[in-house]
């Protein structure tokens, strides 16, 4: 048997409960509006252009749109994650530097 390492949260908030489940996987891109959130780190926005242009010329992505967190090492805010949630289909993070 092989020995795993727990999980840590980065957020410092791993006490707190949290309900849910994983959204489910989604299978053809085609289409969909992604969201893409921007660390606030130098480079992020780079990164994720790139991945979102690779992404556009192989399936035709919907509406692109770039989100940027306030600051990089917090979580993002309530109120921005949950206007990714309701105004994308799907979201790529990305990490600077």
């Amino acid at each position: 048997m092989t020995h795993r390492e727990p999980i840590l949260d980065p957020t410092g908030q791993a006490d707190l409960t949290r309900a849910g489940t994983l959204a489910p996987r989604v299978r053809d891109i085609t289409g969909l509006r992604v969201g893409l959130l921007d660390n606030a780190k130098p480079n992020a926005q780079l990164v994720l252009q790139t991945v979102a242009a690779q992404l556009s010329a192989r399936h035709q992505l919907g509406e692109v749109t770039t989100y940027t967190k306030s600051y990089f090492g917090t979580p993002v805010e309530d109120d921005l994650a949950g206007e990714i949630a309701s105004s994308c289909d799907f979201a790529i993070a990305g990490v600077g530097d």
